[in-house]
């Protein structure tokens, strides 16, 4: 049996975050429900104290590349859907 992991790095700018506090509320309500939908590991990896920018990490692992790719596709659309959040750059890889 093989094991594929499927990771991916985001860089988001946030558009209502007006503090720190602010970005972390936000932040923890959409890493939760990412967490809680899609079982991915999910954790903000850049720019911790920026307010209006960061970079979250993704990690998905399955048996099969196919559906770990899938599982990222679907949180990247989540992300894109929100409305609070503009996608700026995306790195994907699949070892």
């Amino acid at each position: 049996m093989r094991m594929f992991i499927a990771g991916a790095e985001i860089e988001l700018l946030l558009y209502e975050s007006q503090s720190l506090k602010e970005k972390r509320q936000i932040l923890n309500s959409l890493i939760t429900r990412i967490r809680n939908q899609f079982n991915v590991a999910i954790a903000e990896i850049n720019y911790l104290d920026t307010w209006q920018r960061t970079g979250l990490g993704l990690a998905c692992v399955s048996n099969s590349s196919t559906h770990a790719q899938k599982q990222l596709d679907k949180v990247l659309n989540y992300i894109e859907q929100d409305g609070r959040f503009e996608i700026i750059d995306i790195y994907r890889e699949i070892f």
